[in-house]
């Protein structure tokens, strides 16, 4: 697969989010949903979606509560 990259320089971060929002409106649903996968797996690692997740939840009585 041969990839194309394209660098830019933007003189505000108002023109880069700009020019992001642009780049995320023309993507199809199925190119945002390919994309949301991607940095999942970055942020997550690979097993991400394939591991059960371990719910938790805790709580506290306050003395100012009912």
């Amino acid at each position: 697969m041969q990839r194309n990259t394209e660098v830019r320089v933007f003189e505000s971060f108002e023109d880069e989010n700009a020019a992001e929002h642009r780049r995320l409106g023309a993507m199809s649903p199925q190119e945002r949903m390919r994309e949301f996968g991607v940095l999942q797996r970055r942020h997550w690692g690979e097993s991400w979606g394939f591991e059960p997740i371990t719910k938790r939840a805790t709580w506290e009585r306050l003395s100012w509560s009912r």
